[in-house]
């Protein structure tokens, strides 16, 4: 298994990389264009309910849907996936349209729930309250309509992840970003603001129709189907409510974040909004390569009451987690200025200005802290739906967004957005931690004396590259935002290759793994 993974993860990776890129350069256009202001605080507001929907439903489905979907496909059933793939493709899309008409309706009012911690701030006046809010309301409506985008996104995925699939899917986020990029000439120019906003929703209404052709390749119908009185679709709405509840709780943070911080003055939101794109780039790449080829393995497992290959998939992602999220939380850490200006300074012309590097780096420097427990509690939460149990994985999240709020408020005061972040790796320690207590609970001890091996080189390799990251950012100071940045990305690369080359001396066998998998994908390609 460990090397279909790792091939299955190399594919994503790569994908999802490139994806990511393009995602940046969106991030860079809008910091570009708007930087810290006030107009950007409002769109996160607005951003945060497709961003929330978006980071919940297409996982959730995934769950839901995978499972039938694959048993059928095992079992030769391809006309009952095809028709059970009608039903949920209705259903889904019913329901989030009836979301949507709601959420248009009441957008004035969840816009005035988002912000209620301004009513009483010192820091923001009530004619900038009520321009924000007006600013906010407006946007949100124009962004509701990728509610019913991002259920035919999940649906779409889950399927093409059950035929094995996992390129075409992950394409459909480089899609989405390319539009939005697209919207910064098109839309901007005239409509300000609200013209990311229109590019935000054609961004996930484009990501939806790049799969179209694969599922119709798959032969399968877009056709409506309303007979939902079946064995199967019974099966899958006891898992419907569960799992979407249990994914929307785990996923919240996301909404909370810029509740939590909206009291704080003008450009706290939106530098934790940049921060968290720097945050999402480890988390989109390694997580979502490592848990979705991991998943269906796990469904497999608990099915056959193979409980012991089940621990050793569970450890075998913790420990590709630890090694690929370790160094970057070190890095976060060490140099959070340094990645932020690489990523969205531009020199004095741009509106991202050095006040707007202070203000992000202080919310990357703690949220990287949470970056490992938020991966292994999104491998633990597979864990659980594959032996679908979703109750455990709802109560975990509860705690940890409990954890979240209260230990936020306590720091705000002392680190102003600062506290916002690390608050949510707070939240996060503890949702992990919680989840690992109950499936320990379920299965017996599932952390297995390899994770711990690798994750002691790991820690040492790790605190290598920090001391030469801090040496080499504290002794050479190069004049020029493009020398700096091309420095900065020297500076990444060679902390890369120190730290690996350290696991590498300390006989680490999945560093060997990891360098001779994506070495080897390049020099396919080279011959190609």
């Amino acid at each position: 298994m460990a090397q279909t993974v790792l091939r299955s993860a190399a594919v994503i990776i790569i994908v999802t990389l490139v994806g990511r890129v393009v995602g940046l350069l969106r991030e860079t256009l809008l910091a570009y264009h708007f930087g810290t202001s006030f107009a950007v605080d409002a769109y996160r507001y607005a951003f945060a309910i497709p961003t929330t929907i978006f980071l919940f439903v297409p996982g959730a489905l995934n769950a839901i849907f995978v499972p039938s979907v694959k048993s059928m496909l095992v079992e030769n059933r391809r006309e009952e996936a095809q028709a059970l793939f009608r039903k949920m493709l209705t259903v889904t899309t019913l329901i989030y349209f009836v979301i949507m008409v709601f959420g248009m309706l009441f957008s004035r009012e969840i816009m005035q729930v988002m912000t209620f911690m301004q009513q009483n701030s010192e820091a923001i006046t009530p004619e900038q309250r009520a321009q924000q809010l007006e600013m906010g309301t407006r946007m949100l409506q124009m962004m509701w309509p990728s509610a019913v985008f991002i259920a035919l996104i999940g649906v779409f995925q889950a399927t093409l992840n059950a035929h094995q699939q996992f390129f075409i899917p992950q394409m459909s986020t480089v899609v989405n970003s390319v539009v939005v990029c697209a919207a910064y000439l098109l839309f901007v120019p005239f409509y300000d603001i609200y013209g990311v906003a229109i590019g935000t929703t054609l961004g996930f209404l484009f990501a939806a129709l790049s799969m179209a052709y694969s599922i119709k390749k798959e032969q399968y119908s877009f056709v409506p189907d309303f007979r939902w009185k079946d064995e199967e679709m019974k099966k899958i709405g006891e898992r419907f409510l569960p799992i979407m509840l249990g994914s929307l709780i785990t996923q919240v943070y996301t909404f909370i974040y810029p509740v939590l911080a909206s009291g704080l003055g003008p450009g706290r939101v939106a530098a934790l909004g940049y921060a968290n794109t720097i945050y999402q780039l480890p988390m989109a790449i390694f997580v979502a390569a490592f848990t979705l080829p991991i998943y269906p393995y796990l469904v497999e497992y608990f099915t056959k009451g193979e409980l012991d290959k089940m621990k050793q998939s569970i450890t075998e992602g913790m420990r590709y987690l630890f090694i690929l999220l370790v160094p970057v939380t070190v890095a976060m850490a060490i140099i959070p200025d340094e990645l932020v200006s690489l990523l969205f300074y531009t020199g004095p012309r741009g509106e991202f200005n050095l006040q707007s590097i202070e203000l992000t780096a202080t919310a990357l420097l703690y949220m990287g802290i949470g970056l490992f427990f938020l991966a292994v509690r999104d491998l633990l939460t597979r864990a659980f739906y594959a032996m679908e149990n979703t109750k455990i994985t709802v109560i975990a999240a509860v705690v940890g967004i409990i954890i979240n709020v209260v230990f936020s408020l306590a720091l705000i005061p002392y680190l102003s957005h600062g506290g916002v972040a690390l608050g949510t790796s707070l939240g996060s320690l503890a949702n992990m931690l919680l989840l690992a207590f109950f499936l320990r609970r379920s299965i017996g001890s599932f952390v297995q004396r390899e994770f711990w091996m690798t994750a002691g080189k790991t820690v040492v390799a790790a605190a290598v590259m920090g001391v030469g990251l801090y040496a080499a950012t504290s002794l050479l100071v190069f004049q020029g935002v493009w020398v700096q940045k091309m420095y900065i990305i020297f500076l990444i690369a060679a902390g890369a290759g120190v730290f690996f080359a350290t696991l590498v001396m300390m006989r680490e066998p999945l560093a060997v793994q990891i360098i001779g998998r994506f070495s080897g994908k390049i020099v396919k390609r080279k011959r190609g």
